[in-house]
């Protein structure tokens, strides 16, 4: 694990989910500055706040230390938000033509 290397994915999930370093911090009971020093690899963490960031941020700890994971990565959680928003509000039968439809495309899809 590089120290450099975590504090770049901790901000590149902050930043796709559009959280200042201040919400983060707010979000895990730390200050900011705390978060600008993970963030640039200057200071180590507890067990308990990889944790605390990786529910935060919606990301497995294996991609925060490791830059891998089994699960989805943050880009991929964002993706995901972003479907459900969508389809939240749909009657049952219309989130059963989408998903009908989905499953007639992903086929042809890249």
């Amino acid at each position: 694990m590089n120290p450099n290397d975590l504090g770049i994915r901790i901000k590149q999930c902050r930043t796709m989910r559009k959280l200042t370093q201040e919400d983060l911090a707010e979000k895990i009971d730390v200050s900011a500055h705390y978060i600008y020093e993970l963030e640039k690899g200057l200071k180590n963490m507890s067990l308990n706040t990889l944790i605390d960031l990786s529910t935060a941020l919606d990301v497995s700890t294996d991609y925060l230390l490791f830059g891998t994971s089994d699960a989805a990565t943050c880009s991929d959680n964002i993706a995901l938000d972003k479907l459900a928003l969508l389809i939240q509000n749909l009657s049952p039968q219309k989130r059963d033509n989408i998903a009908a439809i989905l499953s007639t495309l992903l086929p042809f899809l890249k």
